[in-house]
């Protein structure tokens, strides 16, 4: 077992504040965004058992290799964590077909190790959550940017949970969270009739899809990535059908990165 638990607390108490925070959601801006956030050295740590993880699970030497080149320092581990907190992939994926590895393994790697950092930091922002119902009513999380892994069905409410840090947030309207489509060419389906509470909602103008889980109460945050693969299925579906889901949100288009993060 992987525990990344120790000295997260300390990062995060502080690091945002409401007037930082409701800024940033008025401009359409998570709130890490060109943030400073320190990495502690027990998360680190851990990138090295991820990797021997990945590779006992299928990754193989590919994982093996980008162990070794965090062992030596050819991959920083610091500079890692940062620039996928930072959600910046283009960095990574740059940097990786550099060194001459798979983009999406260094990423996935990078996003497994900071994910624990970047979940007790969307605490912060859950505590001010009047202000994001305020504030807030887009398909990326306020918090760190990334799209919703499923949409919770929870009763009547429906609830966004964040792929990345695990974050609950709404949408005023049902619409697509990716492109704000609400007309006919916006549909729900069930793909197995026998699993009605298991669905996904297709845009068929930016060809988008999520997936809609009925749940009894919120999925915890290590079970989130749990529960989307064990929905797999849906994905596969959607996929099949030409619907995908997209890159990260371009918040370049709102304001620029202030550093390499």
């Amino acid at each position: 077992m992987i525990d990344a638990s120790t000295d997260l607390q300390e990062v995060a108490d502080g690091t945002l504040t409401a007037e930082s925070m409701s800024d940033k959601w008025s401009r359409g801006l998570p709130a890490l965004r060109n943030e400073v956030i320190p990495i502690p050295p027990g998360l680190k740590a851990i990138l090295l058992p991820i990797c021997t993880a990945l590779a006992e699970c299928g990754a193989g030497e590919s994982a093996l290799h980008i162990r070794d080149a965090i062992t030596a320092q050819g991959i920083d581990a610091d500079s890692l964590l940062s620039v996928s907190l930072a959600r910046n992939q283009k960095a990574i994926r740059t940097s990786a077909l550099h060194m001459g590895f798979s983009p999406d393994l260094v990423w996935l790697i990078g996003e497994l190790g900071s994910a624990p950092l970047a979940h007790r930091l969307s605490g912060t922002i859950d505590d001010r959550r009047t202000m994001i119902d305020d504030l807030w009513d887009r398909g990326y999380c306020p918090c760190c940017g990334s799209w919703p892994a499923f949409i919770e069905s929870l009763g009547t409410a429906r609830t966004l949970r964040c792929s990345y840090c695990a974050l609950e947030w709404t949408m005023k309207s049902h619409r697509c969270v990716y492109c704000g489509n609400a007309d006919d060419d916006f549909v729900a389906a069930a793909p197995d009739v026998s699993e009605p509470q298991r669905r996904v909602e297709l845009c068929g103008r930016c060809s988008g899809y999520t997936k809609v889980i009925e749940a009894q109460e919120p999925t915890p945050f290590p079970l989130l990535a749990i529960a989307d693969l064990a929905t797999i299925v849906l994905d596969q579906g959607a996929m099949d059908r030409g619907y995908r889901r997209p890159e990260l949100f371009d918040l370049d288009a709102i304001e620029p990165r202030t550093s390499t993060c």
